[in-house]
C-alpha cells in the first residue's frame, strides 16, 4: 500500500517539476498542432520528456509507422511535428493510467488485482490508439477513392465542353456539396496555389506527394502527360482511367458491406441466445 502512495506521489510529483521546467516552451507548438488530440494540458509535459530523452530520434524505427499515417493524413511537411504530438499524446496516456492504476492500487487498501488491471490498461490503450490512426488513415484512403470517379467524370465533361484543365478543376472544387471531404480540401488547397499562380506542374506534383495515394498519382500523372495536348488525347486517357477508378470504388462499396454484414454476426448471436433462453427457461422451471 505504500507503494502504491510513493509510486502516485512520484508521478505527480515528476509532472510539476517538468510543468514548470518546461514553461511556456511549447504552448505555440501545441495551439498549432494538438487540434485533434486530447489531454493538451499534460501535451507540454510528454513533449519534454520526447525532447529530453530524444524519443523521435533513437526509437525512430517503431516511430515510423505512425509517421507513415500522419504523412498521409497530414502531408510530408507537417508529419513530423503531428508525429510528435501524437507520440505526446501516447506518454501523456501512458502517465494518465500509471497514476490510475496506483490511486486504485491505493484506494483498495494494497489489493494487486485492481493495480493489475490497470497496467493492464497502461498496455493496451496505446495499442488501440495507434490502431485508430490506421484505421483513420484507411478510412480517409477510401473516401478519396470513393470520391475520385466522380472528379475525374467530372473533368471529362467539362473539357469535352471546351473548358481547360485548371478551370475544370476549379470548377469542380467550387461546385462540390461536401466542401470538408477528404480529396475536395486537398483540392481546393492545390486550387488556391493555382490561382497563387504556382507553376501547374509543381502543384500537381504536391497533391500527388500530400495525398500519399497510388490511385491519385496515377491521377496527377494522367493530367501532366496529356494536358498540353488537350483534346481527344486527354479525355480519353481520363476515360481509361475513370473506367478503373470505378471498378476499384465498387470493390471498396464491396468490402464495406461484407464487413457490415460481419458486424452484425455477433449482435445476432447474443439475440438467438437471449431468445433461447426466454423460450427455454420456462420448460426448465417446470421439469
Amino acid at each position: 500500500m505504500i507503494l502504491f502512495g510513493i509510486g502516485a506521489l512520484s508521478i505527480i510529483a515528476l509532472y510539476f517539476f517538468i510543468s514548470f521546467k518546461a514553461g511556456k516552451r511549447y504552448e505555440e507548438f501545441v495551439q498549432q498542432f494538438g487540434k485533434n488530440f486530447q489531454l493538451k494540458m499534460m501535451a507540454p509535459v510528454s513533449l519534454f520528456i520526447i525532447d529530453y530523452f530524444r524519443i523521435m530520434e533513437r526509437f525512430y524505427g517503431q516511430i515510423a509507422f505512425v509517421q507513415k499515417r500522419m504523412i498521409s493524413i497530414h502531408g510530408h511537411k507537417k508529419a513530423l511535428k503531428y508525429t510528435k504530438m501524437y507520440i505526446a499524446q501516447l506518454i501523456s496516456v501512458v502517465l494518465v493510467c500509471l497514476l490510475g492504476s496506483f490511486l486504485f492500487g491505493l484506494a483498495s487498501e494494497g489489493d494487486m488485482t485492481l493495480f493489475v488491471a490497470g497496467i493492464i490498461f497502461t498496455v493496451m490503450i496505446p495499442y488501440a490508439l495507434i490502431q485508430k490512426l490506421s484505421n483513420d488513415e484507411k478510412e480517409r484512403r477510401n473516401k478519396i477513392l470513393l470520391e475520385l470517379p466522380e472528379v475525374v467524370n467530372k473533368i471529362i465533361l467539362l473539357v469535352n465542353a471546351g473548358e481547360t484543365v485548371q478551370g475544370a478543376l476549379i470548377h469542380v472544387v467550387t461546385n462540390t456539396k461536401d466542401q470538408q471531404s477528404p480529396l475536395n480540401v486537398e483540392l481546393r488547397e492545390t486550387v488556391n496555389k493555382m490561382t497563387s499562380n504556382e507553376p501547374f506542374h509543381q502543384v500537381m506534383n504536391d497533391l500527388s506527394k500530400k495525398v500519399g495515394i497510388q490511385e491519385v498519382s496515377i491521377f496527377t500523372t494522367t493530367i501532366l502527360l496529356n494536358y498540353r495536348k488537350g483534346g481527344q488525347d486527354l479525355i480519353l486517357a481520363l476515360r481509361e482511367l475513370s473506367q478503373d477508378l470505378w471498378e476499384k470504388r465498387k470493390n471498396i462499396s464491396k468490402t464495406r458491406g461484407e464487413e457490415a454484414s460481419s458486424k452484425l454476426v455477433f449482435p445476432l448471436i447474443l439475440i438467438f441466445i437471449a431468445v433461447m433462453i426466454i423460450v427455454g427457461y420456462p420448460a426448465i422451471t417446470i421439469l
